[in-house]
């Protein structure tokens, strides 16, 4: 059977809000498939680049979990997101523009294709566990723990990895991760934490957590919490308690800002992009992705291939490739428009949803996870980024359930 997406239970609890009616019957989740459900989770934020195995820890953990699916795939697969054909549709369309393109290095490719496939029955799978509210509860925990942890490493000096920066001062990350990934993951983290209750204990984990992503340095990490904390706020169903919720993120935003303000690093990275122009390369990268899609728009240059020939035409020295730093921009000069239309359409569904889950006990914290890990995609290329997957699940599965919610209150009069 074919949806618009899955169905959830988020924890209300956790995230103050009213628990939600049951809807049907349920069946019960396999408690072995959980617990590989959790481990995924828990692993998203520990990626080690530098590692002596081929195999990403989030990957391999994201393996386990779906093998253990085929203990319980009625429940695992019960229901066949629209989005996930879209995703499907991208995926041959990746393979086409890979032949087409004759692609020189086809072990990159595979591993990049075997990686999205994954990913995209994660998304299947998690549209419909997460129906359970018992498995999302545990999710969003276990997601919110495994921000803090790593968070807390960083502070710590625990794997620290330290790197000068061009414009003064120094960019701290942990386990040798890319400074921009982390901050967004751990800003996804920081947003779920802040819709979780005690909030004497989750807000100053999360304020905690905020000063990891300033240590990252990282310009695009903090637009991405800056839009999930505005997304956060904006709920409500009177203006005078969005305006309330507004308040509240502003001062949260004000809060970051005097942080900012704080890191003389962070300071002279944003002063330079203002005044310079100063992108980290994005400014020549930018127009040579725009010029490659202008001579192949269709089916673009091929996966992989698009990062080589963007090396070829910035001129880097100390890469053979570079990416294209924007999600779209990839996916028109990997795959061209008919790459590109079915992925957007896919991220447009999923997006859909979670803005639907706003009329439902969830209030705005799946729009919000999906607004801030879709933002951060503005200024990297995280496409097989596992918390962007998991969270467009999460939109999926919770948006769903409050169409289900609403469908049935109109069944019953309540709404009219």
């Amino acid at each position: 059977m074919v949806t618009n997406a899955g169905v959830a239970a988020f924890p209300a609890y956790a995230a103050g809000l009213p628990e939600p009616a049951a809807v049907g019957t349920r069946t019960a989740i396999n408690p072995i498939v959980r617990v590989a459900f959790y481990l995924f989770v828990l692993s998203i934020p520990f990626e080690i680049p530098n590692r002596t195995i081929p195999v990403e820890i989030p990957t391999l953990t994201g393996a386990v979990f779906l093998l253990a699916t085929f203990l319980q795939p009625s429940a695992c697969y019960r229901r066949l997101p629209a989005a996930v054909l879209w995703f499907m549709a991208y995926l041959w369309v990746f393979g086409l523009s890979t032949l087409v393109n004759r692609s020189g290095h086809s072990l990159l490719v595979a591993q990049l294709f075997l990686l999205l496939f994954q990913l995209v029955l994660i998304l299947w799978v998690g549209a419909n566990l997460l129906r359970d509210k018992t498995v999302l509860r545990g999710v969003v925990l276990a997601l919110a723990l495994a921000c803090a942890v790593r968070a807390g490493m960083q502070l710590l000096g625990i794997g620290a990895t330290v790197r000068a920066v061009w414009t003064g001062g120094v960019r701290v990350t942990a386990l040798g991760q890319n400074p921009n990934w982390s901050a967004i993951v751990l800003a996804a983290g920081l947003v779920t934490m802040l819709s979780m209750r005690p909030r004497l204990l989750t807000w100053p984990i999360a304020a905690l957590t905020g000063v990891a992503i300033i240590q990252t340095g990282s310009r695009g990490g903090l637009v991405a919490l800056a839009v999930g904390l505005l997304a956060l706020v904006w709920q409500g169903r009177t203006i005078a308690t969005r305006i309330r919720g507004l308040g509240v993120g502003l001062l949260a935003l004000g809060i970051l800002a005097f942080g900012v303000f704080r890191s003389d690093m962070l300071r002279t990275r944003l002063t330079a992009a203002a005044a310079e122009g100063s992108l980290a390369g994005r400014e020549r990268i930018y127009p040579a992705a725009l010029s490659m899609i202008g001579e192949r728009p269709f089916l673009g240059w091929g996966p992989i291939e698009n990062q080589f020939e963007i090396a070829i035409r910035v001129g880097e020295e100390r890469k053979d490739r570079r990416d294209a730093h924007n999600l779209v921009l990839d996916l028109l000069s990997a795959t061209g428009l008919l790459g590109a239309i079915p992925f957007l359409i896919g991220i447009a569904l999923c997006v859909r949803s979670a803005w639907r889950a706003r009329h439902g006990p969830y209030g705005m914290l799946p729009f919000a996870l999906a607004a801030t890990t879709l933002a951060g995609c503005i200024s990297g290329t995280w496409i097989a980024s596992k918390i962007l997957w998991l969270s467009l699940a999460i939109g999926v599965a919770a948006g769903t359930m409050a169409w289900e919610q609403r469908s049935r209150q109109r069944a019953l009069g309540v709404l009219r």
